[in-house]
């Protein structure tokens, strides 16, 4: 691709902004010492998970989302340290004070990378390239981080030029290019195509983009769905027509805990799924939220996971209300599989405020709320273990 490209005048741009190892590198501002070492920033215990790690890191294998006793394996002389994540949003949040200044549409996708919609700015920037070259510089500048730059006409393509930018450069791609640009990397490269839909794909000798966009839709059609198929053949091209707007926010609200030993006794299940309702119960009722339906998530020794859930019979935020249904998920679930536990969680779903009419069914749901807001304030003034609910068993 060549270094500046110029998009017509009709033509979107789109810049995708990501802060390169951005946890290591906010600690390398506070330590010097770190600079140039392998760094792994996550969990430490023997449980631990790897968030993110430094590029002289990752060149031993080492990868997001690894547990953190396999990375100290792969570089057993790297530091390894917890982060801080209060830290890291203070940091993050003068990394969006930067990108809005260079456009009132900045979209954020998590602490460290965002997206821009920079169309119309040549007059402001110039070109997209120098443009990008100034966002780079301020944040050198001000923050002392490294970042890359997507550049493209639409998210997608943004997205995956920021791929090519890494580490700590700048990548466009024009509409008239994005076709050839997609067609030769991996299925993989594609955002939005997973181990699974990789591994069919494949199956179907499927392995690049261009692959992809000319393949014949019915077996596509049959191995992934028609939606499936028709959206993914469009964008390996680089077509991408959704509008740059934020997400809305989670309709969940969630509580989950790994154990230190895989966990088989049952009751030390039902005392954990507990406490991970009473916490998500708490931070409804402070939210003055209520949920329809509640979820339970169990990761066995083997890392097998399983979701399930079930739905209210009538909206509520109650701890007994919530417990009550998330017992009888896990109890049906160890029925099907006794293995010891690696992780559970729970999350209540089908969030929305708290109704302004109740009905004479809710009286047993209210009664349930106010006993559980009485402990709320009961545990505010004298602690998280001042007063426990019994067994509903």
């Amino acid at each position: 691709m060549p270094s500046e490209s110029v998009p017509s005048k009709q033509e979107q741009v789109i810049f995708h902004v990501d802060l390169d190892a951005f946890f290591v590198e906010v600690e390398r501002q506070k330590d010097k010492s770190l600079s140039g070492k392998p760094v792994v920033i996550g969990g430490t215990g023997p449980r631990g998970v790897v968030a993110t790690a430094s590029y002289e890191a990752r060149k031993y294998g080492i990868q997001s989302a690894m547990a953190t006793s396999i990375a100290r394996r792969l570089c057993p002389n790297a530091i390894f340290m917890s982060g801080n994540n209060q830290l890291y949003q203070v940091v993050s949040k003068k990394f969006m004070e930067i990108l809005h200044t260079y456009s009132p549409q900045v979209v954020p996708v998590s602490v460290d990378e965002a997206y821009l919609d920079m169309t119309g700015t040549h007059d402001l920037f110039g070109a997209p390239i120098h443009a990008a070259k100034k966002i780079r510089l301020e944040i050198r500048n001000k923050l002392g981080l490294p970042s890359s730059i997507g550049i493209g006409p639409n998210k997608l393509v943004a997205k995956v030029a920021t791929e090519h930018a890494k580490p700590n450069n700048i990548f466009q791609v024009i509409q008239s290019e994005a076709e050839l640009f997609f067609a030769p990397q991996p299925v993989r490269n594609l955002p939005g195509i997973g181990p699974k839909a990789e591994e069919t794909l494949i199956r179907l000798k499927i392995n690049t983009l261009g692959q992809l966009a000319d393949a014949a839709a019915g077996p596509l059609r049959r191995a992934l769905g028609t939606k499936h198929q028709e959206l993914l053949q469009i964008r390996a091209r680089g077509i991408d027509n959704s509008p740059l707007k934020k997400t809305a926010k989670s309709k969940s609200i969630s509580a989950e805990t790994t154990f230190e030993k895989d966990v088989s006794n049952q009751n030390k299940l039902h005392t954990t799924l507990k406490r991970l309702c009473e916490r998500v119960g708490s931070r409804l009722r402070k939210s003055g939220l209520m949920a329809r339906g509640v979820s339970i998530k169990i990761r066995y020794g083997d890392f097998t996971t399983i979701t399930r859930q079930s739905s209210f019979a009538i909206q509520g935020n109650g701890d007994l209300l919530i417990y009550s249904a998330a017992l009888e998920l896990l109890t049906k679930a160890m029925e099907k599989r006794r293995d010891p536990v690696r992780l559970i969680g729970i999350t209540a779903t089908g969030i929305g405020q708290v109704a302004s009419q109740l009905s004479l069914l809710d009286q047993d749901s209210r009664i349930d709320s106010s006993t559980s807001a009485a402990i709320d304030e009961i545990r505010k003034r004298y602690g998280s273990e001042s007063i426990f609910r019994g067994s509903v068993q």
